[in-house]
This record gives C-alpha cells, sequence and structure tokens, in this order.
C-alpha cells in the first residue's frame, strides 16, 4: 500500500514540475518580446538602436574625430541610430551610409539631407513688341525729309580753322627729351611743339670733371711721391708727383775717440731719413807715429847701454 502511495506522489511531482516548467518557458517568451534589452548602454527596440551611452557627445566626436574613428564609436555601441542619422546629414560618414545600412545600424530607405535634390521650374514671360499702327508709320515719313535737309544742310556748311598766333606757337614748346651732359661730353634738351610738330635742339655744356684728392704717398729725401686724383662724378683718376725733398745736413758726430797712438772717426748724417752722408778721421793725439816713438826708445836704450859699457871699461883700466 505505501509503495502505490510513493508511485501516486511521484507521479503527481513529476506532472506539477512539468506544467510549471511550461509556465515558467511561457513566461519568459511573453517577456523577452515586450520588454526592451539593454546591452553595452544601447538600447534595441525591434532591432533600431534608440539610445546610446555616448549620445550626448557627439558634437565633440564631430568636432575631434575622423570618419573612421566615429564608425569605431559606433561599432562600440557608443551611438544611437537617430545621432547616426543626424551626423550623416551634418556632413560625416558619407563614406560609410551604405555599410552602417548593411549592418543595420540605420534604415535601408535612409538618405543624407545634402544628397536630397528639389526640382524647382519657373516660367519665362514673354513679351511681344506692339506692331505699328498706320497713324505712328505716316508721321515717321513725315520726319525723315525733314532730317535728310539737316543733313544736307550741315555737310554745305564749311568750317574755317582758326590760325594760331605766334604767341600760341611760342607758348607751345614742350620740352620731350633729354640727356644729361657727363663730365666730357655735351648733353642736350630735345623740344617738340605741339602745334606746328617741329623739334629743336639745346645743348647743355659738359660739366668737366670734379677732382677730389683720394690718395697720397709723401715724398722721401730720395724719392719722390704722389698725389692720385679721382673725380666725384665719372670716376676718372690721374696721378701728380711730389718731387723728393733731398737730405737735410746735420752737425758731425764722434763716433770713434781717437787715442794716443790711434786715429778716431766722426760722420755726419741727414736729420729726415738718418742717412750718412759723409764720415772724416780724427788724427791721433800724440804728434809723433808710434813707429818714430819706438825707434827713438830703443835709440835712447842702445845710447845708454854703450855709455854704461865705455863707462865700465875706463873704471877697469
Amino acid at each position: 500500500m505505501r509503495h502505490k502511495i510513493k508511485i501516486v506522489v511521484g507521479c503527481v511531482l513529476i506532472i506539477t514540475g512539468f506544467l510549471a516548467t511550461n509556465i515558467a518557458v511561457g513566461q519568459l517568451t511573453s517577456l523577452q518580446n515586450d520588454t526592451r534589452i539593454k546591452c553595452s548602454g544601447i538600447v534595441i527596440d525591434g532591432g533600431e538602436k534608440t539610445v546610446g551611452r555616448c549620445d550626448n557627445e557627439y558634437k565633440l566626436a564631430e568636432k575631434y574625430e575622423t570618419d573612421a574613428e566615429i564608425y569605431e564609436d559606433i561599432q562600440d555601441n557608443q551611438f544611437s541610430t537617430p545621432i547616426i542619422e543626424t551626423m550623416i546629414n551634418d556632413g560625416y560618414l558619407l563614406g560609410y551610409v551604405d555599410q552602417l545600412k548593411a549592418e543595420g545600424w540605420i534604415p535601408q530607405d535612409f538618405t543624407p539631407a545634402g544628397s536630397k535634390t528639389s526640382n524647382t521650374s519657373s516660367a519665362e514671360a514673354k513679351t511681344e513688341t506692339p506692331a505699328e499702327t498706320p497713324n505712328e508709320t505716316s508721321t515717321s515719313d513725315n520726319k525723315q525729309p525733314e532730317k535728310t535737309e539737316k543733313n544736307n544742310k550741315s555737310e554745305t556748311k564749311t568750317e574755317t580753322k582758326k590760325e594760331p598766333t605766334q604767341e600760341e606757337i611760342d607758348a607751345a614748346w614742350e620740352e620731350t627729351e633729354r640727356v644729361e651732359a657727363t663730365c666730357t661730353e655735351d648733353g642736350k634738351i630735345v623740344y617738340t611743339n605741339s602745334i606746328t610738330g617741329d623739334t629743336k635742339e639745346e645743348s647743355i655744356p659738359a660739366a668737366g670733371h670734379d677732382y677730389e684728392v683720394t690718395d697720397t704717398t709723401e715724398a722721401a729725401c730720395t724719392e719722390d711721391g704722389k698725389n692720385t686724383y679721382t673725380c666725384k662724378v665719372c670716376g676718372d683718376a690721374y696721378e701728380e708727383a711730389i718731387p723728393a725733398t733731398g737730405h737735410t745736413e746735420g752737425e758731425w758726430k764722434v763716433t770713434k775717440e781717437a787715442g794716443l797712438f790711434s786715429t778716431g772717426s766722426k760722420e755726419v748724417t741727414c736729420e729726415k731719413c738718418g742717412e750718412v752722408l759723409d764720415t772724416a778721421e780724427i788724427p791721433q793725439t800724440c804728434p809723433l807715429p808710434l813707429a818714430a816713438v819706438i825707434g827713438i826708445v830703443v835709440a835712447v836704450v842702445v845710447i845708454i847701454g854703450v855709455i854704461v859699457v865705455l863707462v865700465r871699461r875706463r873704471k877697469n883700466i
């Protein structure tokens, strides 16, 4: 009996569990169809991405990111479909429109605002020229003979040209050309008469050179110097010699003092350049030459010796 009861209870539990499972699966299915699934910060409702986690920052993305970087942000679920459409209408992601449509980020029938064209037509107003009335044609025909008569009268009149006076001719001369004079060549001024067309020339005399000393080499005692003159106007140059000044003789100076038996020397030099102009010998202070003095001394010694010898001989005798 107990065994049967266990079997019945087990069957009841199995049936109850099966029914509970079916009810839970049905509720879960209805919940999936009626609610939104939030994934990575984006809400998907019927396949459309309606909310992105960075929708409020899409302006910064437009300003600082390239289209490729914005596309990567879309792949990272940062922008929703309305924001993506707004960015495309702003001129961004135009090269990714087909790819975004294929991936389901924007609808297939979406068209960027920049590519929409509107056909406008304008009507052209045609103006017609009114036809001339018979009265107008008749009056115009009557006026034409009057005009021809006036033209004939004007052609018959001949205008007499007034001859210019001599004062006017003299006042009509104008300078039309000028060639400036140089240091060595004359210049000229060309005048043209605006009434008669005649021309005349006026000569401008050559100004001549205006020289100034640009370099000087001073003359020495024995060498000439020179002055270099250069024209201020044309640069022509020439040289002018400065004669040598010649030596200025100074005083004699002793270069070697004379001795008792030796001569000295003296010289005279130029006061400007110091060149030796002349030399002279200073005689020795002793009036006799050294050889004579030596001869005299020898002779005296010999004489003294002879006297001494003679004196000794006499004493011995």
